[in-house]
């Protein structure tokens, strides 16, 4: 008997694919204050609170389609925020002498009730202590970690105990101003950075730490001047991408990176040659994902080796997604205005799909760390992504990323990553957009 054979007389069931849908519509309601707004955080696609520089803090509970005023502080300029769960958060404000009309010295605000009351953490700061915060990341209930700002100085505070207190550390020379950090975990991370704070003289700069912020190193400088890293993105624990404002207007290359190995190396990929400034960048997995800018926005669907213009509204500076228990993703984008996007739900198993859309895979269960064979034959279209999906509708690993030879032999055969056992959903992803998933089920060895 062939393999072919073998995985018909499995009794597998087939998986309709469904078109995923990338359309972005304006929240009419959502704060909105004449010029772009940089904070937006949701912890599920109905909760979320949105920053601006006008000292207003809002919090919808309806996905976007009404808002609750929270904080209205003249003179505070709001620049990120972040939440450990509904009722623990932080705001960042970027600190007098960048901006005009910023007087409020007080970096980083704590509230413990959702935002109904916000309270500032100078006082239990300990060693260096940012002017300004751009960027926050809760990487668990315990660990907190803020760091700014724009025009520098670069550094970078810690909480180990929900934000209760905080370590700081500044980072200069290293790099002398900060724009974003990502944490995969309490001790590992990258900082996103500009080497000066005299912008002509600047270069894009990344940072990496494995021991928890006591000690970084350079894993990325760009060649050319009058740059700086601004916002970054992971899909998945590999897969990472950032993008590079650039402020010199005698060259019209724009350019992101994108990292494959969880942020140890970086390459660069040409954006769009128009002399755009790019803003922010978010991913709905390893190949889907979107860059914010002046005028309009960018989309790629081939892991960014290209890119089309998008309208998720203008001056796009910070993105807020989250997976839905159905598979489904919903993302929202805040610049000068509020975008959403929501995809369609994956479908699950079904005796009466087509015959063109036949998914297979033996063996079901499978062992981690094991080999799979699967039939894609029948899928449509150039599969240029695989990745798992865990229970919680969270990318748990990503399997390969851009074209991989054979995905359309009889069968195609792919080792599974050493992932804990549970009940995922296998999904593959074509060069138009088309998703195709399976449920797969893995136990331990």
């Amino acid at each position: 008997m062939n393999m072919r054979a073998a995985l018909t007389l499995s009794g597998l069931l087939a998986l309709t694919a469904v078109y995923a849908q990338y359309t972005w519509t304006n929240l009419p309601s959502a704060p909105f204050n004449s010029a772009k707004q940089d904070g937006v955080f949701f912890l599920n696609k109905d909760t979320g609170w949105v920053v601006n520089g006008s000292g207003r803090i809002h919090r919808t509970l309806d996905g976007g389609a009404t808002w609750v005023q929270q904080a209205n502080s003249p003179g505070t300029y709001w620049r990120a925020v972040a939440f450990m769960n509904e009722q623990i958060g932080f705001a960042g404000n970027i600190g007098p002498n960048y901006f005009p009309g910023v007087s409020d010295p007080h970096p980083l605000y704590r509230t413990v009730d959702g935002g109904n009351s916000w309270v500032n953490v100078t006082d239990a700061i300990t060693g260096a202590i940012p002017t300004g915060i751009c960027a926050i990341q809760a990487v668990d209930q315990e660990v907190v970690y803020a760091a700014g700002r724009v025009g520098g100085p670069a550094v970078i505070i810690k909480s180990g105990d929900g934000g209760q207190t905080w370590n700081g550390l500044d980072l200069s020379p290293q790099c002398e101003m900060i724009l974003d950090i990502h944490f995969h975990s309490p001790d590992t991370g990258l900082v996103f950075a500009g080497t000066s704070t005299n912008v002509a003289a600047s270069s894009a700069r990344i940072l990496r730490t494995t021991d928890g912020g006591q000690t970084w190193t350079v894993v990325y400088t760009s060649s050319r001047p009058y740059e700086l890293m601004w916002k970054a993105w992971f899909p998945s624990p590999s897969i990472g991408y950032a993008t590079i404002q650039s402020y010199n207007s005698g060259t019209t290359q724009r350019h992101i990176v994108k990292t494959t190995d969880g942020g140890l190396t970086w390459n660069e990929l040409p954006l769009v040659n128009t002399g755009v400034r790019e803003f922010g960048i978010g991913f709905i997995n390893d190949s889907v994902g979107w860059v914010g800018a002046e005028t309009t926005g960018y989309e790629t669907l081939d892991g960014g080796l290209t890119w089309t213009a998008k309208n998720i509204g203008q001056y796009a500076n910070k993105f807020s997604i989250v997976r839905n228990p159905d598979g489904s993703s919903t993302a929202y984008a805040l610049g000068l205005r509020l975008y959403k996007m929501t995809t369609q739900a994956m479908l699950g198993t079904s005796e009466h799909a087509a015959e063109d859309a036949r998914f297979v895979v033996h063996p079901n269960p499978a062992v981690s760390g094991g080999i799979i064979a699967l039939s894609l034959e029948h899928t449509e279209g150039r599969i240029v992504s695989a990745e798992l999906i865990d229970a919680a509708g969270r990318s748990a690993a990503s399997l390969f990323i851009g074209y991989h030879a054979g995905t359309h032999e009889s069968p195609f055969v792919l080792r599974l990553p050493s992932i804990a056992p549970g009940t995922y959903t296998l999904r593959f992803i074509t060069s138009s957009g088309r998703t195709y998933g399976q449920k797969l089920v893995i136990e331990g060895r």
